[in-house]
C-alpha cells in the first residue's frame, strides 16, 4: 500500500492531537513498512508550510529546529519518489498539481486529504482512491 496525505493532514496532526489527522500521522509513524511517499517538492512544500508565520501562530508549543525534525522524521519514514513524469496543469490549484504528481508518479492507492473537491477528477484518470483521514482509518479498521 502507498499513501500520499496532503500537506493539510499534516498540518491539522501538528495544531491538533485530538483528530483523525493526528491519529493517522501516529498510525503512519508505527508501521513497521515505509507506507506514506514523498518528492523533493513535496518535502520543500511541507517546509514551506510549517513555517510560514501564520502557521507558527497556530503552533506556538514547537520551536522552528523541532518543525525541522519532524520533517526529518517525515522524510525517514516515507519513500523518496522521483518525479519522472509532469502533468501539470490539472487541478485549479498549482500546488495541487504537485501532489497529483508525487501521487501519480508513487502510483499511489491512496491521496488523503481534506481538499476532496480539488482531486475528485484526477482521482478517478489516475485510479487512487480519495479519501478524508477519518474516512482512511475507518477503511483501515482503525476508527468505527
Amino acid at each position: 500500500m502507498k499513501i500520499v496525505c496532503d500537506t493539510n493532514v499534516w498540518l491539522s496532526a501538528l495544531t491538533s492531537n485530538q483528530g483523525a489527522s493526528y491519529c493517522l500521522v501516529r498510525w503512519l509513524f508505527e508501521q513497521p513498512q515505509n507506507l506514506h511517499c514523498v518528492s523533493t517538492a513535496f518535502v520543500l512544500e511541507l517546509e514551506d508550510v510549517f513555517l510560514r508565520p501564520k502557521n507558527r501562530q497556530r503552533m506556538p508549543q514547537f520551536s522552528e529546529e523541532a518543525l525541522i525534525s519532524f520533517l526529518d522524521d517525515i522524510c525517514h519514514i516515507s519513500q523518496h519518489q522521483s518525479i519522472y513524469f509532469l502533468w501539470r496543469p490539472q487541478i485549479k490549484d498549482p500546488k495541487d498539481d504537485m501532489v497529483l504528481e508525487l501521487v501519480a508518479n508513487a502510483q499511489a492507492d491512496y491521496l488523503v486529504t481534506f481538499n476532496q473537491k480539488g482531486f475528485q477528477a484526477s482521482a478517478e484518470k489516475f485510479q487512487f482512491k480519495l479519501l478524508t483521514p477519518y474516512e482512511f482509518l475507518q477503511e483501515q479498521g482503525i476508527l468505527k
